[in-house]
């Protein structure tokens, strides 16, 4: 298995889109709702956010094929998606990793990241690599809870 991660490239982008819009659509709905997410991926919105920040994008291939990203910025890494049937097999740890440093060489001694209240996967994931809940907060907009992790750089 060869695994490469990059900067994402313009020519990247249908094909992460395609890949977010099949993570969301797989793993999603237990705590989104079925209307929250087809709304999200029908709007165009889960398109649009991948495309205004492609620049803060890298991707992981896996046998050349684009299986993973990250879009990171600031001091937080803003999205993280594995290709749902990849789910598990160590690939997410990968990024994380590299997002995590990636982030800490710009000089942050303290990087973020959030998920959703009920994305038990992401969670347990995350908790797993050694990040802290440090807060939860509810969108009554679009009525669901986000959950804030923070990690010490290294």
């Amino acid at each position: 298995m060869n695994i490469h991660i990059r900067k994402a490239e313009v020519e990247d982008l249908p094909v992460m889109q395609g890949l977010a819009r099949k993570t969301i659509d797989k793993c999603y709905r237990s705590f989104l709702g079925n209307e929250g997410v087809d709304w999200f991926i029908n709007s165009g919105e889960s398109d649009k956010e991948l495309q205004h920040h492609l620049g803060n994008c890298d991707v992981l291939l896996k046998d050349d094929t684009i299986v993973a990203f990250s879009i990171c910025f600031e001091n937080l890494i803003h999205v993280m998606m594995v290709d749902v049937d990849l789910h598990r097999s160590g690939l997410g740890s990968i990024l994380l990793s590299h997002s995590e440093k990636k982030l800490s060489k710009k000089g942050h001694s303290t990087i973020r990241l959030e998920t959703f209240e009920g994305n038990n996967q992401a969670i347990s994931f995350y908790k797993k690599n050694n990040w802290i809940v440090t807060n939860k907060q509810e969108d009554k907009d679009h009525g669901f809870i986000r959950v804030f992790f923070e990690k010490t750089a290294k």
